[in-house]
């Protein structure tokens, strides 16, 4: 326990313009400069040229550290809105460590005030925006309000071929991404835990088994990937096929209610997957946890987090795989739940410096 106060401590107090700034508490009110002609918190900020130059030269390093190996902030991002006075509902008032980012609950249709707050966070922050859903069904949150899935998907859409409505599906989604200059789709695919329906099923997902789930990826892989978009899935990608998991670029586990290192492992040893012990990412529930960085029974391999509170998230952070490789990334959800907490977002923020500064791992 001591250990983690002190961490805290350092977290809070850390400043200057060094490589751990980014794990540390920003400021919200930028420091007065000669060339601007008002304070102006970061909340306001619109752009680049509403900082001033030394949060300039900073966040240019940032970016460049988001270039580099090292474990990634990852988290599905709820009510959002991009506007109001509430730090919360904003992605750049996120922490300077977070990478990538799930929109759940956001389906398009973005408002001037959300498109801003995206550019923000990709352009100044170097962040990556993905959309997020269940996909269950053909049309799922995209179908026309009023139309019925297979008339407008297959009959309209594919010709009256359901293969080539799950490719127009697809397609949809993409051009979503395109039109608001997001960074790609993250597939919630959860049929082992009642999500099931004409794209989801418990059998693997390749041209012999999922079939429209395997047309419905390589659509989207042959239109993001080349695009330098991201695909990645979450819930049960150990369902994915070799050759399928050749498409994704991350498997992300939402690995909540393990209970100890050795279950979290056994979770996510998939060997058919193709380069499991780079591309996996390690998420804890924060709708309950969010004050306790995860579960509180929760019991590490490391020494330092026996009896720690936070071990859950701490310990995904800086979880080593079996060829000796750190975490690809680790995660939350709800992350904006972490909000509440002091400072705002600790455990992410602590998570994430424990596992690229106090434990840096191997990468390469």
């Amino acid at each position: 326990m001591k250990l983690l106060q002190c961490l805290v401590f350092v977290v809070a107090i850390l400043g200057g313009s060094s490589c751990s700034e980014w794990l540390t508490t920003e400021r919200e009110v930028l420091e007065n400069q000669e060339d601007l002609k008002r304070l102006i918190p970061l909340i306001e900020a619109q752009s680049e040229e509403d900082l001033t130059p030394n949060m300039r030269k900073y966040y240019a390093e940032l970016r460049e550290y988001k270039k580099k190996p090292h474990v990634l902030g990852f988290g599905w991002f709820g009510n959002w809105t991009g506007k109001g006075t509430n730090a919360q509902n904003y992605l750049k008032m996120l922490p300077d460590s977070v990478d990538l980012v799930s929109l759940w609950g956001t389906k398009g249709n973005l408002s001037p005030e959300q498109k801003a707050d995206l550019k923000f966070f990709q352009e100044v922050k170097g962040g990556k925006v993905m959309l997020c859903w269940i996909v269950q069904s053909l049309g799922d949150q995209l179908t026309p309000q009023g139309r019925d899935l297979k008339e407008y998907w297959v009959e309209e859409r594919g010709k009256g071929d359901v293969v080539e409505g799950v490719k127009a599906y697809a397609n949809a989604i993409c051009d979503s991404i395109d039109k608001y200059n997001l960074d790609g789709f993250d597939i919630d695919y959860e049929p082992g835990y009642g999500a099931s329906g004409s794209l989801a099923s418990q059998q693997m997902i390749s041209p012999s088994g999922n079939a429209n789930m395997q047309v419905f990826i390589e659509t989207l892989s042959n239109r993001l990937r080349p695009a330098g978009k991201l695909l990645v899935m979450d819930g049960e990608p150990y369902l994915l096929s070799t050759e399928t998991s050749k498409l994704i670029d991350y498997y992300i586990y939402q690995a909540y209610w393990e209970s100890n290192t050795s279950r979290v492992r056994n979770k996510i040893n998939q060997p058919h997957l193709d380069n499991w012990e780079r591309k996996t990412i390690l998420t804890v529930e924060f709708e309950q946890g969010w004050r306790t960085g995860g579960i509180t029974y929760y019991d590490s391999d490391r020494p330092e987090f026996y009896n720690v509170q936070g071990a859950q998230i701490l310990d995904y952070a800086t979880f080593d795989l079996p060829n000796g490789r750190r975490i690809a990334g680790v995660g939350t959800y709800h992350m904006e739940y972490d909000f509440a907490n002091n400072p705002p977002y600790k455990w992410l923020r602590t998570a994430l410096y424990y596992g690229n500064q106090v434990f840096p791992g191997k990468f390469e």
